[in-house]
């Protein structure tokens, strides 16, 4: 499957403290940091180019956030809200903790945000959350005594549109693939950094999903490839 090429316009805000001090991300990072994020994203025909320079918002309540999942959070909703591209680019906002360490970016329709311990692969990630992707995880519960690995291995079934595709080896296990998908949600005691995480699929792969509402996680195929992307990425 092929992607048409298209350049993805990114307005880039750095929070700093509320004396315009303390930056959480140094601006000259930036380009190496869109850079690293393009070389995944060309699976999917995007590159993104920032539009214009590096802006800032002082505020010191936006440095650092928690309770970043609850839809509610009105500290990230109001960091979120100050800006508006109507769609016609990704606002990508620099902070510097979200919950704590626990947390590398997060996407909303708003924008994109990312802590300071995200890098190229996390802000792909978030952009492909962004398409209309979903997250896909190896295990049920990685907080319960029995976590409920995916087992097996790698079968048409699984993979539908990427059987024989090349981007994973003879004899993988469905666990080991997942660990090599962009759209990988979590990192799960032995399982290699988030680094490796870069391969889009064409079609949808099995393994652990969100239920959706809170009530956990289900097993199926899960839209983490090509045929889940919905639009260009865009903040309303």
């Amino acid at each position: 499957m092929s992607c048409p090429a298209v350049n993805v316009p990114v307005t880039v805000w750095i929070v700093r403290d509320g004396n315009g001090e303390n930056p959480a991300r140094d601006a000259a990072e930036i380009p190496g940091l869109l850079a690293d994020a393009n070389k995944i994203l060309w699976q999917n025909g995007l590159t993104l180019v920032q539009n214009g320079a590096v802006r800032y918002l002082n505020n010191d309540a936006w440095r650092n956030h928690t309770d970043v999942l609850n839809p509610a959070n009105t500290n990230l909703a109001a960091m979120l809200d100050s800006t508006n591209s109507m769609g016609n680019a990704v606002e990508l906002y620099f902070v510097k903790t979200l919950e704590g360490t626990a947390v590398g970016g997060l996407c909303w329709p708003e924008g994109i945000v990312i802590a300071a311990i995200g890098d190229g692969q996390t802000l792909a990630h978030e952009v492909m959350h962004d398409c209309g992707l979903v997250d896909i995880y190896t295990v049920e519960d990685p907080y319960g005594p029995d976590p409920n690995p995916v087992s097996g291995p790698v079968s048409e079934e699984r993979i539908p549109a990427d059987w024989g595709g090349g981007y994973y080896p003879p004899g993988l296990t469905q666990r080991e693939l997942i660990t090599r998908l962009i759209m990988r949600g979590e990192r799960f005691g032995p399982e290699p950094p988030f680094s490796v995480s870069v391969c889009l699929p064409r079609g949808t792969v099995y393994g652990w999903q969100n239920a959706g509402g809170g009530t956990g996680r289900t097993l199926g195929n899960a839209g983490v490839g090509q045929s889940a992307v919905r639009r260009n990425p865009g903040s309303y």
